[in-house]
Order: C-alpha cells, then structure tokens, then sequence
C-alpha cells in the first residue's frame, strides 16, 4: 500500500492472547458452492443463502424449520447490498431482486459483467469498457472514472435513511492503488487512499470510511479509517470476513480471519495490533476450511467436504 510500510515476516501468521471456545452446528449436509449472507442493515436481520454445488441453484435457510427451499436456479452471482439480495442472470443480461423462492424482480437497465453490494448500495460494472454503475432505485446510474480491478461497498450514515452516503472502494486496474468513492459528503468524487492491493473488503464506515486492504507484498492486512495513516491490523491470511452489526443508528465492525493452512479461524475487535486477535474454536470442523463468512454477528464456515457450519458462541 502507498502510505504502508513493507514488513516482511517468515513462518508467523496470528499471534492470540486468547482464544474463544464453544460449538459449532451442521446447517447443511451437502457440498456448498457460494454462500451469501444478507444482513439487512436498516432492520438488522440476517438471511441466509447458499448454492448447492452441483446444480448452482440457491437456496435460502429458514433459522426456525432448521430447513432449505430452493430460491433460484443458476445464475453468475448473487450478491447482498445490505438491504437486499440480487442476482445476475447466467448470460449477464438481467439483474433482480429477490422477492421470496422463485419470484425474483428485473431490474431496469441490468445487463453487466458483474454485482456489487455493499452499505445499502447496488453497483454493478458494464460492458465494453467495464465502466462502474449505482442502481438509483429507477435505473443504473455511470460513476464517472470508475474502473477497477476489485470492488468492495459498505459503510452508511443512518442506515434507515434511504439517502445514505456509504462507500464504495476500488482497486486501480494496475493494482497500484487503492480509490474512495464519494471522497465525502457532497464530494462526488474519488479520492486516493493508498495502495499498491491485492485484496480489499469493505468496512462498517458510517462516521467515516473504512475499509481493510491486503498488502500484496508481504500478505499482511491493514485498515484505513479516513485519515492519512494506515495501520496493519494482521498478517497474512487465506480470506478475511467482515461482520457488521447495527447498534441503533451507530455500525459497529468485527474481522474474521482464515489462516493460510485453513486450519484456525480468528477474531479481531478493532484494536490496531496485528498481534490483538482471539482464537476461535474450531475443534468440530473437519480441516482445512475452504472459507468463511459473517454478517449481523453470525459466523459461518465451509469445512472440508464443502458443508456449511454456523458458530454458536
């Protein structure tokens, strides 16, 4: 990252001062593919999907029935904005919303390369010159110099409020650096942060942006509060998995990491130590895990075999 310092560690990947035990449970006794979490971010609710491996059709998980209904056959993505779940046709011509199992709405104008959602947003980026767009609620709306090699959104200021701000970050084509959009309140433009990245994930941001960036480098994880230092909250990882919470009209943000082996997963609460993690127990998961995901202060994990956990504390 520009404004980063290269820190080069041979053989070290978390340090933890504690660890956290409890259990895990089976939700599904199939091989997932993709798993989506929805959380809601206005009304704080968390729904769960995941596609079966070897059809792709997704299904939704009922919390009370402990059981899955099919929602949608294949497509190319489904994504979660943090107000609702959509998907992209297999043929990237139509973007819907999903309604309920089997009814989805199309949107206007949906055609594109690829979903992505993130702080109540929809964006999505569109063929020949893979040009950067917001859904307005009426159509998809050109964010001017917009191209990137990766995406991540998130981040609102009161959430409830369907004229939020929140953010979307992108990596630069060449990698080379890390861009913030709006750069702030009734500031419509990018603005530089850092870089170079291999990997970025959104934060909670609703006072100020936030958002985690992998050095591509060295591995390491570091995390951009809207000031002009970034601090390296962690070392390398397989993936990282952000989990916001809504605590009334305030974001609060938790960070899951895999391990490179996939074989532990930690916590880390928001102080800027890359050595302030805490272990989670993953003793009932058959290992290496394949990947992990969080929202609304719910963690998942696919362990070997592709079957989805959930983590009750």
């Amino acid at each position: 990252m520009k404004k980063l310092i290269a820190i080069f560690l041979v053989g070290l990947v978390f340090l933890s001062f504690g660890s956290q035990a409890a259990s895990w449970e089976m939700l599904w006794d199939k091989q997932v593919g993709k798993v989506v979490v929805d959380h809601n971010l206005i009304d704080n609710t968390v729904r769960l999907f995941a596609t079966d491996k070897a059809t792709g059709d997704l299904y939704s998980y009922n919390d009370r029935s402990d059981g899955w209904t099919r929602a949608s056959d294949r497509a190319k993505s489904f994504v979660s904005s943090g107000e609702g779940l959509f998907r992209l046709s297999s043929d990237g011509m139509k973007t819907s919303r999903y309604v309920v199992p089997e009814n989805w709405e199309i949107l206007p104008g949906g055609s594109a390369l690829t979903l992505i959602g993130g702080g109540n947003k929809l964006y999505s980026t569109k063929s020949p010159y893979k040009d950067l767009y917001e859904y307005t609620g009426a159509s998809f709306k050109l964010i001017k110099d917009g191209r990137g090699k990766a995406f991540a959104a998130g981040g609102c200021q009161e959430c409830s409020n369907p004229d939020n701000l929140g953010y979307i970050y992108r990596i630069a084509e060449d990698g080379q650096s890390v861009w913030m959009y709006p750069k702030s309140k009734g500031e419509l433009k990018w603005e530089e942060i850092g870089g170079p990245a291999s990997a970025i994930y959104a934060g909670a941001g609703n006072l100020a942006p936030s958002v985690f960036a992998v050095d591509p480098v060295t591995g390491t994880l570091w995390h951009y509060k809207g000031v002009a230092a970034w601090d390296q909250v962690g070392y390398s990882g397989k993936m990282w998995a952000v989990d916001i919470i809504v605590d009334g009209y305030s974001l609060k943000e938790t960070l899951y990491g895999l391990t490179p082996s996939g074989n532990d997963i930690y916590l880390w609460r928001g102080n800027p130590d890359p050595d302030d993690w805490t272990k989670i127990d993953t003793t009932d998961l058959n290992k290496p895990l394949q990947s992990i995901y969080a929202g609304g202060g719910q963690l998942y994990a696919v362990a070997s075999g592709g079957r989805l956990w959930k983590y009750v504390p």
